[in-house]
């Protein structure tokens, strides 16, 4: 049952950044992204200013094919480059904040939206438990975009066995019965 709510709530999200999104999409012109055009600006805002290689093994191409992807991305205005103040031959990818006001700021103000409607519906007390829950979720729970996060190899061995025997969410097994 938790993981069935856990990927009901995550869909709700996506579908809200979705909808927003295409509410915002420009069909042509400049400022139009494509579909992969705006997951890739998503996934270099989210990695926080990573590198070109960084980028490259996050999602899964040669270093040739992102640096295509980040070049028509600094084309439409959409990222920069950023050079490294200690070594002048690294550069970090940004989004512009043409990106973050045509593109990147729904599913960030939906968030607060939920957070003060939960604020409203339950008590501090509760309130603090899921803050306390979610903290725990995401810094220690969520290793594998933590090792991204930080740079580090996203699957080891343990994180390996665990994947291979997680049951379907849709099988709704009790998460207390490991």
């Amino acid at each position: 049952m938790l993981a069935k709510n856990l990927n009901a709530i995550y869909s709700k999200f996506k579908l809200y950044y979705y909808r927003r999104l295409f509410r915002k999409v420009r069909t042509s012109g400049k400022d139009s992204l494509t579909a992969i055009e705006t997951f890739c600006a998503e996934a270099i805002f989210g990695l926080n200013r990573p590198t070109l290689s960084q980028f490259a093994n996050f999602i899964n191409v040669s270093q040739p094919n992102a640096a295509y992807k980040v070049a028509n991305l600094e084309r439409k205005g959409f990222v920069r480059r950023i050079k490294s103040n200690e070594d002048l031959r690294v550069s970090y990818l940004e989004v512009t904040d043409k990106y973050m006001d045509i593109y990147g700021s729904g599913d960030r103000r939906y968030a607060g939206i939920i957070a003060r409607r939960i604020a409203r519906r339950f008590s501090e007390e509760d309130v603090d438990k899921l803050n306390e829950i979610l903290t725990v979720v995401s810094e220690e729970l969520m290793r594998e975009i933590n090792r991204y996060l930080r740079n580090e190899p996203a699957l080891d061995e343990e994180t390996k066995i665990e994947m291979a025997v997680i049951p379907d969410p849709a099988e709704e097994a009790d998460p207390r019965e490991d």
